[in-house]
């Protein structure tokens, strides 16, 4: 009989036991949706008579880098480009600079969609890390929208630049040289904004940069610009169509064919 019942009661604690598990498991809670938090830098952020060759971002919570090279916007661009660190999951972002920094500049690092929380990837949207190089944060702004010349839509990452007007400027520049200042439409705007700009007049540039070199190849790239300089501050907002420029022909030197046939080539469309 007390074996019985001592079987009867393990049967009973048995039952007990799952049916507490079953009320316990856990389900996971609610899906995180709150994006990564910058709780401080060194330097700080916006800081004057920059000299440093590293900033470090730090957050609340892990983070990931997610197609930073596409959309990191660094402005004025840079020679060598930074180094930013870690590839995998971290609660800092470093940003070591390796290129000669212009005297009384304002430098700002637009970071896009590319800041995002580890485990469900909610971005931190357009954070900008900004410093100057000078005593003061050159604060003007200047906006407009892309379209194309040809089609309905526009195209995904256009770069927008402004190159300074004065005398060293030619209608050369643009093949050879870096903007003044950047920004870049990303994978979903048709409108941009550049900001932190020095007062001055200045040549307004659009360009769908295939080689992403800030410099303009009539053989790949599309160009939009204002046929006259502007001067900041300013107000206006602009509007930039993009068109593929038709490349002139070069007349190749002549071949001898046989007889007295001679075959002329060139290049361009």
């Amino acid at each position: 009989m007390f074996r019985i019942s001592n079987k009867y009661f393990l049967f009973l604690m048995l039952i007990f036991i799952v049916g507490c598990a079953k009320r316990g498991t856990i389900t996971g809670g609610e899906k995180d949706t709150i994006a990564p938090v910058l709780i401080s830098s060194i330097p700080k952020n916006f800081s004057v008579n920059f000299t440093g060759k590293e900033v470090k971002l730090y957050f609340d919570e892990y983070i990931k880098l997610k197609d930073i090279n596409k959309q990191l916007i660094v402005s004025p661009p840079m020679n060598t480009a930074p180094d930013i660190s870690p590839n995998g999951a971290s609660r800092f972002i470093s940003i070591k600079i390796k290129d000669t920094l212009k005297p009384d500049t304002t430098y700002s690092f637009n970071f896009g969609q590319s800041i995002q929380d580890n485990n469900e990837g909610n971005p931190y949207p357009q954070f900008k890390y900004v410093f100057s190089t000078g005593s003061y944060i050159d604060s003007l702004s200047v906006e407009g929208t892309i379209k194309d010349g040809l089609e309905q839509k526009a195209d995904n990452f256009v770069t927008v630049m402004l190159y300074e007007f004065n005398e060293k400027y030619s209608d050369s520049t643009v093949y050879k040289q870096k903007p003044r200042y950047v920004t870049n439409t990303l994978d979903s705007l048709k409108t941009w904004k550049i900001e932190n700009i020095k007062a001055g007049k200045y040549v307004l540039v659009a360009l769908k940069d295939f080689s992403n070199n800030f410099k303009f190849d009539p053989k790949k790239d599309k160009i939009g610009f204002l046929k006259q300089e502007i001067t900041i501050p300013t107000e206006e907002k602009f509007e930039l169509k993009l068109f593929k420029e038709k490349t002139i022909s070069k007349i190749l030197k002549p071949s001898q064919a046989s007889g007295n046939r001679a075959i002329v080539g060139y290049e361009g469309d």
